[in-house]
C-alpha cells in the first residue's frame, strides 16, 4: 500500500489546535475571574463582557479539540485509516489532505472517500429517511462527546461533487464513480444496521480489510484512469 500525506497541513493545523487550545484556556480564566469579581459584578456592562469573553473561550475550546483530535493525537485518524489498510499491496493508494476529499483510496476496488468517526453505542438505519442515526449509549456520553456521526448520504453528495469538481479542473472526462466508506474506530460500537449499500460501507476498523479482499475478486474497470488519478494526487 502507498500513503501519501501533506505533512504540512497536518503540522499547521495541530499548531492552529495548540494556539487555540492556550487562548481559549486563557479566555475561560479571565471569564471566571472577572465572574467572582465584586467590582465587575455591580457594574452589568462590564459583567456582560467578561461573561461574552468566556463564552468565546468555551467556543475555542470547541474548535481546537477539533484540530487536536484530528492533527494532534496520535494516532492520528489518518494513520488508524493507514492500519485499517495495512498489508494491502501497491496498487493501493490513500491520500491523505491531498486534495478537497481529506481521505480518499483509489484502488482495484473502486475510488473511496473514507470518512473515519469515533463515536460509540448505536448505528440504526430509518427506512423512512433512508439514511442512518446515531444512538449513543447514555445520557452522559449525548451530554459530554465532541465527536458526531456523519450523515452518510450527505457525506457521499459531497464527495461526489467534490470529485466530479477535481476531474473537471484537471481535464479528466471519464466519468468516475466515487463511493463514501464509514469508517468506525471507536470498539464500543454496539450494533450497526444495514452498514452496506451499492455506494456506501459503515464498518468497524477491524472489519475494513476482510470486505476490501472480497471487493477485489469483483471486476472494477479503472485501468485507464487510475493512473492518471494517481499521478496527480500524488503530485498535488
Amino acid at each position: 500500500m502507498k500513503i501519501y500525506i501533506d505533512n504540512k497541513a497536518v503540522k499547521r493545523n495541530s499548531l492552529i489546535g495548540k494556539i487555540l487550545r492556550w487562548t481559549s484556556l486563557g479566555c475561560m480564566l479571565i471569564g471566571l475571574i472577572a465572574v467572582f469579581s465584586q467590582e465587575i459584578a455591580e457594574n452589568p456592562g462590564l459583567f456582560t463582557i467578561f461573561f461574552i469573553i468566556m463564552l468565546v473561550g468555551v467556543l475555542l475550546s470547541s474548535i481546537s479539540s477539533y484540530f487536536t483530535t484530528r492533527f494532534g493525537k496520535s494516532p492520528r485518524p489518518d494513520e488508524l485509516i493507514d492500519k485499517s489498510f495495512k498489508g494491502f499491496d501497491d496498487r493501493f493508494h490513500v491520500f491523505h489532505y491531498k486534495s478537497s476529499t481529506p481521505h480518499l483510496l483509489v484502488c482495484p476496488a473502486g475510488v473511496w472517500s473514507i470518512t473515519p468517526t469515533f463515536v460509540d453505542g448505536e448505528i440504526i438505519y430509518n427506512e423512512k429517511k433512508e439514511n442512518w442515526e446515531h444512538k449513543k449509549k447514555s445520557l452522559l456520553n449525548r451530554f459530554l462527546s465532541k465527536e458526531y456521526f456523519p450523515n452518510p448520504v450527505s457525506e457521499l453528495k459531497s464527495s461526489q461533487k467534490e470529485f466530479k469538481k477535481f476531474l473537471t479542473s484537471n481535464q479528466i472526462t471519464q466519468d468516475v464513480e466515487i463511493k463514501s466508506l464509514i469508517i468506525l474506530m471507536n470498539k464500543n460500537i454496539s450494533k450497526i444496521e444495514n452498514n452496506e449499500t451499492e455506494k456506501i460501507l459503515i464498518l468497524p476498523m477491524d472489519k475494513v480489510k476482510d470486505k476490501f479482499r472480497k471487493l477485489l475478486k469483483q471486476n472494477v474497470d479503472l485501468v485507464n484512469i487510475q493512473d492518471s488519478l494517481i499521478e496527480i494526487l500524488s503530485t498535488s
